[in-house]
């Protein structure tokens, strides 16, 4: 509502659902937003890159997403005879870009940024101002790191949100870390 309200995007039928229209208030908070995430990621070490918002379907099997998050990912395009998906996240683009060289240890670790659009197929139902959408734009790090690294770099990654929140104003009373399958 409110950002109707201060007239930072609008939402259309012809647009679609969920895919909001960034008016130029609101596109001048969202590129300030954006240039501070990129600096902050390369103040902490991270490469920015690019990728596609799209990739073969093989892609996303091969990673897992598509067995997990195929229920909320856009159906396949057909290009000739191969199918393609929007990605719903960057994750195989960056296992590619760290994969595209050979590496030694010492190398580690390498940590990839990239602010990209990601797609979901939410339903209409769900949708709602720009907490639930069809298109985010997320600012997204992966680490490709050492076992005896991990530690660090959970401890760094968690001061650099810290960080960006302090400089955004915004308290946060507690954080909470999962590891895959705990929930």
């Amino acid at each position: 509502r409110l950002g109707r309200e201060l007239r930072l995007f609008v939402t259309d039928p012809l647009a679609g659902a969920g895919l909001p229209l960034w008016l130029p208030d609101g596109a001048v908070i969202r590129a300030e937003l954006e240039r501070l995430a990129a600096e902050e990621a390369i103040r902490g070490g991270c490469q920015r890159v690019y990728t596609p918002v799209l990739a073969k379907r093989a892609l996303f099997e091969l990673s897992g997403h598509w067995a997990k998050f195929a229920d909320d990912m856009f159906p396949p395009m057909r290009v000739g005879s191969e199918e393609f998906v929007l990605r719903p996240a960057n994750c195989p683009h960056h296992a590619l870009i760290y994969a595209s060289e050979q590496r030694s240890f010492r190398d580690l670790p390498v940590r990839l940024s990239e602010l990209g659009s990601m797609f979901r197929s939410e339903l209409s139902g769900v949708l709602g101002g720009l907490s639930r959408v069809r298109q985010i734009n997320l600012d997204d790090t992966h680490v490709f790191c050492a076992p005896w690294q991990v530690q660090d770099e959970i401890v760094r990654g968690v001061e650099a949100v810290r960080r960006c929140y302090r400089l955004l104003g915004i308290d946060v009373a507690r954080y909470r870390l999962s590891r895959r399958g705990s929930g």
